[in-house]
C-alpha cells in the first residue's frame, strides 16, 4: 500500500511541473518583451523630447530671434513710402532783403488705367469694410473739393477716353506699326493739377488713392528779378538726378553744398484689401534737414541802381560790357556789383547772350595808369620820392635801354611834381619813377595788393588774372607794367587795391558772404580776413592827397562831381592787348578825407572814346551820390589841401 502510493505520488510530480515550466516559460519571454518595450518606449521618449526641443528651439528662433526681422517684413509688405521735403536756404542781402527763396510745390499725376481699378472701402459701424464707390467717379468725388475743381470736369480727365475694343486694338496696332506716337487709350500720365502746395498734397495721399502719384517741383523764387541775378545764379535738373534741382550758376552752384536741403524718408503700415492706413499701425519718419541760410554783404538797391548806371553808360557809349563794383574800404565786403546787360533768368527765352557770372570777376583787362599808383607807392615805401620831387616831363622819353615811351598826347617839356605825375598821369614821368626801385620789388608789392592771384570771394570762374614774374619781363615789359600795361587784373583786384590804399595801407580780402543762418535759426558770423599791411600809413596818406589832384582842375578826372564830398581818384585808359579797342576807367575813394567806399566803373571798348574821364567818370558820380546816401554818410566838412603839380 505504501508503495503504490509512492508510485502514485511519483506519478502524478511530471503532471504538475509541465504546467509550471510552461508559464515560467511564457513568464521570461513576457520579461524579455517588456524589456524591450520598455526599451522602444524609452527610445520614444527620447526622440519625442528631442522634438520637443527641436520645436522649442525651432519657436525660440522664429519667435525671438528672427521674429522682429519677420515682423519687420510683414510691415514692409503693408508699408507705403513717402518722401518728406524741406526748402532750400534762402539768400539774404546785406539789410535782410530775401534775394532767393524757396517754395515747394507739386504736380497731381493720375493713371487711368489704374483709377479704373480703384475701389474706396470705409470701415462701418459694424467694424467691417463696406464699398462707398468705385473708379474714376469715386475718385473725382474725392479729390475735386482739395483741388478746388469740379467734380465732372476731374472725372473726366480721370478717365480713359471713350472706345470700344476694336478702336483700342487698332489704336494699339498702329503704335506697334510706328504710325503712331502712343495708344490714346492707354494713357497713363495725365497731370490733374500743378503746383499745389505741400499740405494739399499731404491730404491726397492720406487718400490713398490708386493711381494717383505726385511729383515735386520745387521752385525757385527771385522776389528782386534782374538785381544781382547773374551774381545769384539760378537752379535747374541735375544732370544725374533729373528728378532733382541743383543750382548751376552763381552762388546758387558755388554754395551748392550750404544752401540744398536733405530730403527726409516716411512710411505708414496700411491695409492690404483697402489700402487704409491702419489705425496704430506702424509710423516712421526720417525728418527732412532745410538747407542752411546765406546772408550776402550785397545792398540789393545799390546794386540795382548799379547794374542801371551800368547798362546806361553802355547804351551810350556803344561798350561791349560795363562794370561798377563798390567795395567797403575798413572790411572788403563787397556793396555792390553792377554789371551791364543782366535780365531775370525767369524772362530768358534765349539764353545765347545772356550774362552768366560777373564781369567783376571773370574777366580782365590791363588797368592802366591805375596801375601807376602802385609804382609810386613802391617809390614811397623806398624813399626814393616824396610829394614835391621834381621830374622833367617831355611828350615822348627813349629810356636807358633804347624803348621809347609817349604821353597820351603832344605836349612841351613839363616840370611836375611827383604828386603832379599822379595827377597828369604822365607816361613819360612815371617810367622814370619806376627806374628808381628795383624791378622785384614792385613785383612784390603788386603781389601785396593782390595782383596774380585769385581772391578767395565766393563767385564762380573768378580770374586770377595775369603777372608774370620779373625775370619774364623783357625790356619793354619791365617799363610797360609801370604804368599799369603788360599785366591783366580783375575789375575786383583793382578796386582792392584802391580800398587798401584807402584803409591806411592795410588790405582785407575782398568778399561777399556775411554769414549763415542755420536750420536750427543760428546765426554764423562769416570772421574778416587776417589784415595785411602792404604799404605804410605814410605812403597810403601820401598818396590819397595824390589822388585828390587828379579830380582838381590839373588833374584828368576833372569832371568828377559828387556834390558835398571829396573824392581821390585815378582815371585808366589802356590798349586791349591782341583786338582792337580800348578800356576806360576811373577808380575813386570817397569821402577823401576818410574813405568809406572804394568805387571802379570799368568801360569795355566804348565806341565813343577811350578816355575814362569821359566814359568812365560820369557814371561814377551817379553811384558815389547813392553809395553815400545809401550808407548814411555825412558830407566832407572842408576842402582838400593840394599838392602843387607843377614844380620849378
Amino acid at each position: 500500500m505504501t508503495e503504490s502510493k509512492d508510485a502514485k505520488v511519483k506519478e502524478s510530480k511530471p503532471s504538475a511541473t509541465k504546467p509550471r515550466k510552461r508559464l515560467g516559460f511564457f513568464a521570461k519571454r513576457f520579461s524579455q518583451y517588456k524589456t524591450h518595450f520598455q526599451k522602444r518606449v524609452h527610445g520614444l521618449r527620447i526622440l519625442l523630447a528631442a522634438l520637443v526641443i527641436f520645436l522649442v528651439v525651432v519657436l525660440f528662433r522664429v519667435q525671438v530671434v528672427l521674429g522682429p526681422e519677420y515682423a519687420a517684413q510683414g510691415v514692409k509688405g503693408r508699408s507705403v513710402s513717402y518722401t518728406l521735403d524741406a526748402p532750400r536756404g534762402t539768400i539774404y542781402d546785406a539789410a535782410g532783403n530775401v534775394l532767393a527763396s524757396s517754395s515747394t510745390r507739386y504736380d497731381i499725376i493720375a493713371d487711368p488705367t489704374n483709377i479704373a481699378q480703384y475701389v474706396h472701402y470705409e470701415k462701418g459701424q459694424d467694424n467691417k469694410y463696406h464699398i462707398v464707390g468705385v473708379g474714376p467717379v469715386e475718385a473725382a468725388r474725392q479729390l475735386a473739393p482739395i483741388l478746388d475743381m469740379d467734380e465732372a470736369i476731374l472725372g473726366g480727365m480721370l478717365s480713359q477716353p471713350p472706345h470700344s475694343e476694336v478702336e483700342g486694338k487698332a489704336a494699339q496696332a498702329q503704335v506697334l506699326n510706328k504710325t503712331a506716337e502712343r495708344n490714346p487709350y492707354k494713357s497713363q500720365y495725365k497731370v490733374i493739377a500743378t503746383k499745389v502746395t505741400p499740405e494739399v498734397r499731404r491730404e491726397i495721399i492720406d487718400l490713398n488713392i490708386t493711381g494717383i502719384s505726385t511729383h515735386v517741383r520745387s521752385e525757385r523764387l527771385y522776389p528782386k528779378g534782374a538785381t544781382a541775378a547773374n551774381i545769384l545764379g539760378f537752379m535747374a535738373a541735375d544732370p544725374k538726378d533729373n528728378s532733382n534741382t541743383v543750382g548751376i550758376a552763381g552762388i546758387e552752384l558755388i554754395m551748392e553744398d550750404t544752401l540744398k536741403s536733405t530730403p527726409g524718408r516716411g512710411s505708414v503700415e496700411v491695409a492690404g484689401r483697402t489700402g487704409a492706413v491702419i489705425p496704430g499701425g506702424v509710423r516712421e519718419e526720417t525728418p527732412a534737414q532745410a538747407g542752411t541760410s546765406i546772408h550776402l554783404s550785397l545792398n540789393s538797391d545799390l546794386t540795382a541802381f548799379s547794374q542801371e548806371v551800368a547798362d546806361q553808360t553802355q547804351a551810350k557809349h556803344g561798350a561791349e560790357w560795363v562794370v561798377v563794383v563798390v567795395e567797403e574800404v575798413k572790411t572788403g565786403r563787397i556793396l555792390a556789383i553792377g554789371d551791364s546787360g543782366v535780365k531775370a533768368f525767369k524772362d530768358v527765352k534765349d539764353f545765347t547772350n545772356v550774362q552768366f557770372g560777373s564781369h567783376a570777376v571773370k574777366d580782365t583787362y590791363e588797368p592802366g595808369s591805375t596801375g601807376k599808383l602802385i609804382t609810386m607807392a613802391a617809390a614811397l615805401e623806398k624813399g626814393v620820392v616824396q610829394p614835391l620831387t621834381p621830374f622833367s616831363c617831355p611828350g615822348k622819353i627813349t629810356m636807358p635801354n633804347g624803348q621809347e615811351f609817349r604821353d597820351s598826347h603832344e605836349h612841351p617839356t613839363e616840370r611836375l611834381s611827383a604828386a603832379g605825375i599822379i595827377a597828369q598821369s604822365s607816361n613819360t614821368c612815371i617810367v622814370q619813377v619806376g627806374d628808381k626801385v628795383k624791378d622785384q620789388e614792385r613785383y612784390d608789392l603788386m603781389r601785396a595788393f593782390g595782383w596774380g592771384e585769385k581772391s578767395g570771394i565766393q563767385l564762380p570762374s573768378e580770374s586770377g588774372g595775369i603777372l608774370e614774374s620779373p625775370e619774364k619781363w623783357d625790356g619793354r615789359q619791365r617799363y610797360t607794367t609801370m604804368f599799369g600795361q603788360g599785366v591783366a587784373t580783375t575789375p575786383l583786384q583793382v578796386t582792392n587795391m584802391l580800398a587798401t590804399i584807402g584803409n591806411g595801407g592795410v588790405r582785407n580780402q575782398s568778399r561777399i558772404l556775411d554769414g549763415y543762418t542755420k536750420p536750427d535759426g543760428q546765426y554764423e558770423k562769416v570772421p574778416l580776413s587776417s589784415p595785411q599791411r602792404v604799404i605804410s600809413s605814410d605812403s597810403a596818406q601820401i598818396l590819397l592827397n595824390m589822388m585828390q589832384g587828379v579830380v582838381s582842375e590839373d588833374g584828368t578826372a576833372k569832371r568828377v562831381d559828387v556834390p558835398g564830398y571829396n573824392v581821390a581818384g585815378k582815371t585808366g585808359t589802356t590798349q586791349i592787348f591782341g583786338r582792337k579797342g580800348y578800356v576806360g576807367s576811373f577808380a575813386g575813394l570817397i569821402p577823401a578825407e576818410d574813405p568809406v567806399a572804394a568805387i571802379l566803373v570799368v568801360t569795355y571798348r566804348p565806341k565813343t572814346t577811350a578816355y575814362g574821364s569821359v566814359v568812365a567818370v560820369p557814371a561814377f558820380n551817379q553811384v558815389a551820390q547813392r553809395t553815400m546816401q545809401v550808407l548814411g554818410v555825412p558830407p566832407s566838412t572842408a576842402k582838400p589841401e593840394l599838392y602843387p603839380v607843377r614844380v620849378k
